[in-house]
């Protein structure tokens, strides 16, 4: 599996605004694409207006197919008046992983 984190800080008040677009049309906008797992917006837990953008995938040809589509900087340029500088983007390649937690509770 492949994982691609976007890495941001916003403007003061307007992680609200990210968040309610974030859930409104990236994470839509990701379900019709051929191997994605998941898609998650993490905030910073001590309120600084840090955050990031995750996205896993099953295969590197997937991510590859994401990548020219172009979607990525549809999504950039969405946010950039909200971002404080520009976001920083890195692909990982999950090479260890657990069991999910749901699965051991059965």
């Amino acid at each position: 599996m492949y994982v691609r984190m976007t890495f941001f800080t916003v403007k003061e008040g307007k992680m609200d605004d990210l968040r309610n677009i974030y859930n409104k049309q990236v994470i839509p906008a990701h379900k019709n694409h051929k191997g994605i797992r998941f898609v998650h917006l993490l905030e910073r837990m001590d309120g600084a207006n840090e955050g990031i953008s995750i996205t896993a995938w099953d295969t590197k040809a997937d991510v590859e197919a994401y990548e020219k589509s172009g979607e990525y900087e549809k999504f950039v340029a969405m946010f950039r008046e909200m971002y404080t500088g520009e976001p920083l983007l890195k692909s990982y390649e999950i090479t260890a992983s657990s069991d999910p937690i749901l699965l051991r509770i059965f």
